[in-house]
């Protein structure tokens, strides 16, 4: 069974794609100040720091995905590319509740070495309490001691059930 969740369209657009379209000619004008500025050149190189490590998350690591599609064989991450994990191979998959009941970082790695850090905002996608409960049944699979799992009865036990979500159009 394959459940895809997408990210708010509108809210995509506005929240990642055009604030990495406004770190581009910021890093431009940081780099420029730092070629000319006599002072205060730490300021813009700190600028040009934070712009590049903007765009390196969306763009290298792929960090900030649009959609997510979870099988029973592999998780795929999609955002200006792909990061595909087989589950039978993961040896990391933790959740950290970054903003309760708004944002988690959920850090994988397989072993093939591939790794990834993704910052889910979950209260933008579609079905988001069943995101987070495919993310619970993932983390209690690869990572049965988990911490963050202990104490909490039932949950990540199983998977959520297989009735299609709605997309994120749709709960609007």
């Amino acid at each position: 069974m394959e459940r895809v969740y997408e990210y708010n369209k509108t809210s995509y657009k506005y929240k990642v794609q055009m604030t990495n379209i406004l770190m581009v000619p910021l890093l431009g004008y940081f780099v420029y100040r730092v070629i000319t500025s006599e002072t205060n050149v730490v300021l813009w190189v700190l600028g040009a720091v934070i712009c590049i490590y903007s765009l390196a998350n969306s763009f290298i690591r792929k960090s900030n995905p649009r959609v997510i599609r979870i099988s029973d064989d592999e998780i795929v991450f999609s955002s200006f590319g792909e990061k595909c994990f087989e589950i039978n191979k993961l040896i990391k998959f933790n959740v950290k509740v970054s903003t309760p009941n708004y944002q988690v970082v959920v850090r994988v790695e397989d072993v093939n070495r591939q790794h990834g850090a993704f910052w889910v905002t979950y209260s933008q996608f579609n079905d988001n309490m069943d995101l987070l409960a495919e993310f619970d049944y993932l983390e209690k699979k690869i990572n049965p001691d988990s911490l963050r799992l202990r104490g909490k009865i039932g949950m990540g036990d199983r998977r959520p059930d297989n009735a299609a979500p709605k997309t994120a159009d749709e709960k609007e």
